[in-house]
């Protein structure tokens, strides 16, 4: 597996989006507002990744793992950030950055799913 444009372009808006939400967290003091923006951007981002992936004719077979590895468990884990959120229950300390490990452990997982079809497709 190559990485191409779009493996970078979304990578790239991935920080942004965490960028956006730690710029909104830290302005507005809003927890809630914040992880919704970032929600919401990872979602589209989602969609668009899928339609550029079924438009290039790219293996969807590497797109799944990659959502399997990294999406299943992460979206819970926000989830719960919300619901704490909703519930009204403090959200103090560094339990507020927690979207950046689950964001950072997200791209940590399709990095290492990425390289492995990267060296299994090199050694083959």
């Amino acid at each position: 597996m190559d990485i191409r444009k779009e493996d970078i372009a979304s990578v790239i808006v991935t920080f942004i989006l965490l960028f956006i939400w730690f710029v909104t967290l830290l302005v507005f003091n809003y927890p809630l507002f914040s992880v919704s923006i970032l929600w919401v951007g990872m979602i589209v981002l989602s969609v668009i990744y899928v339609m550029v992936y079924y438009r290039n004719k790219r293996d969807m077979h590497i797109f799944k793992i990659r959502f399997l590895v990294s999406a299943v468990p992460i979206y819970p884990a926000l989830a719960f950030y919300v619901y704490i959120l909703i519930t009204g229950q403090e959200v103090a300390g560094y339990f507020r950055l927690l979207p950046l490990g689950i964001i950072g452990t997200m791209l940590f997982l399709n990095l290492v799913v990425v390289y492995y079809f990267s060296q299994r497709l090199s050694a083959s």
